[in-house]
């Protein structure tokens, strides 16, 4: 128990600085058109969601809200809401943090929160269609919740990609959920914008958790063979430390 709290406390910070630094240098790749409204995804998106899964909800909404709000610094064209837009990656990154340690309930909630404040406004009301798609997030968190549980921690690979995916995509629609309410106040989008995108947003989603999977499997199963503790690892060291 002591060895892994001290290799904890050594790496860990370093390893957060270097997650941040590659979300930050994923925001200057190639961006993806989100369809009908002229905005765009970064690569770091696929990134942002893993700073939670690799170190915690709180740990990792540091490293995701650093490497979001340099990501800005250095490539202002990723901006679409602003100085604060590094929040979304924050909530997003401690969404899947607190999936990651099986608090399934807390991006659920965040997920509904999101999708009832949306009808407050007129604009969401005349687009009432666009919080269905929030569905595949919370059915993410609900499987995980009751069934997936330990599968990211799973010697089965399969299983730990596949927790993984819940994971990272229950995250994911968190971010996606604020970011279109905050959309919606901001720029007033008409409910033809929020049509265009009803059938493909969801679809983008899904794939940047499937992209988190790929990169994230690998890491959780390859960095604790070198004595870095991360996902389960150090949510199973903080419970023993509290106990």
């Amino acid at each position: 128990m002591a060895n892994r709290k001290s290799v904890r406390v050594k790496t860990h910070p370093a390893l957060m600085a270097v997650w941040a630094a590659l979300i930050a240098v994923a925001s200057l790749l190639p961006a993806i058109p989100v369809i009908g409204t002229g905005a765009t995804f970064s690569i770091s998106d696929v990134m942002i969601p893993l700073a939670g899964v690799l170190f915690g909800p709180w740990a990792g909404a540091i490293a995701a809200g650093i490497g979001g709000l340099i990501g800005q610094l250095i490539a202002p064209h990723t901006v679409i809401f602003g100085p604060f837009q590094f929040i979304l990656a924050m909530l997003g990154a401690a969404c899947a943090g607190f999936a990651m340690q099986r608090k399934w309930f807390i991006p659920i909630a965040v997920t509904i929160l999101f999708g009832i404040v949306w009808y407050f406004s007129p604009l969401g009301q005349a687009a009432w269609f666009t919080p269905i798609g929030y569905l595949v997030g919370v059915i993410a968190a609900l499987v995980g919740w009751f069934w997936g549980g330990k599968w990211i921690s799973s010697p089965n690979r399969g299983l730990m990609f596949a927790g993984v995916f819940l994971t990272t995509l229950s995250g994911i629609v968190c971010t996606w959920s604020a970011g279109n309410f905050w959309a919606l106040l901001m720029f007033a989008l008409p409910k033809e914008v929020w049509a265009a995108v009803l059938v493909i947003a969801p679809v983008q989603r899904i794939l940047f958790a499937l992209g988190a999977a790929i990169v994230g499997t690998p890491l959780l199963i390859g960095l604790p063979k070198i004595s870095i503790p991360v996902g389960q690892m150090i949510y199973e060291s903080e419970k023993e430390e509290e106990d």
